[in-house]
């Protein structure tokens, strides 16, 4: 297998056991010891603040699933299209559950160092989630 593909496997197994399985034991064999991530926004900076994100998103979305819907890699990068989608049953920032079923879009780019992700790119039309909820919030509310 090249490494291209080793990076890739590594990305699609990393998306599903690590955050769709919520087995954070397992993120010693995907992520380097001084993971970054980086993004727009707030963002986590590091594996423990990913978790946490992470943790909130499930909590807020319990039945939170990612599809991946396309992943290219190029050398180091791997690149990977996804669609989450939940149903907003917990708390989510200061917005109480709402019971709405939501769907939203991330791009996810990550960097490969020694057969671990080292550095993480996200992007997201997540924030049209929160001020669609606000909304739906505030007219029940």
């Amino acid at each position: 297998m090249s490494d291209v593909e080793a990076n890739k496997r590594l990305f699609l197994e990393m998306v599903e056991r690590v955050v769709g399985r919520d087995d954070w034991a397992s993120a010693s064999q995907y992520f380097t010891d001084d993971f970054v991530a980086h993004g727009t926004g707030p963002k986590p900076t590091s594996l423990d603040g990913l978790q946490r994100l992470t943790r909130a998103w499930r909590t807020a979305f319990p039945d939170w699933h990612d599809e991946i819907l396309a992943v290219v890699a190029e050398g180091d990068l791997v690149v990977g299209r996804l669609r989450a989608s939940g149903t907003h049953l917990g708390r989510l920032l200061d917005i109480a559950p709402t019971g709405e079923r939501c769907e939203w879009g991330m791009i996810e780019i990550v960097r490969v160092y020694d057969g671990k992700i080292a550095e993480q790119w996200g992007y997201s039309d997540f924030p049209d989630v929160v001020a669609r909820l606000r909304k739906i919030a505030a007219q029940s509310g």
